[in-house]
């Protein structure tokens, strides 16, 4: 599955353990795309990733 998220040291730390095996996830492997939040706000839109990390303004 293809997975976003930003570069930034929180996000990194949060999927860390997701993206480098150390969480089960049977069959499913992870490609990671790094990108700032505003890139990853368009592919959201766009439906381009699997998941992906959203920002938004409240």
């Amino acid at each position: 599955m293809s997975l976003g998220y930003s570069p930034c040291p929180n996000d990194t730390f949060s999927f860390y353990a997701l993206t480098h095996g150390k969480v089960p996830s049977g069959t499913v492997s992870f490609r990671e795309t790094l990108n700032d939040v505003e890139a990853l706000n368009r592919m959201a839109m766009r439906g381009t990733l699997d998941i992906t990390k959203v920002s938004y303004h409240a």
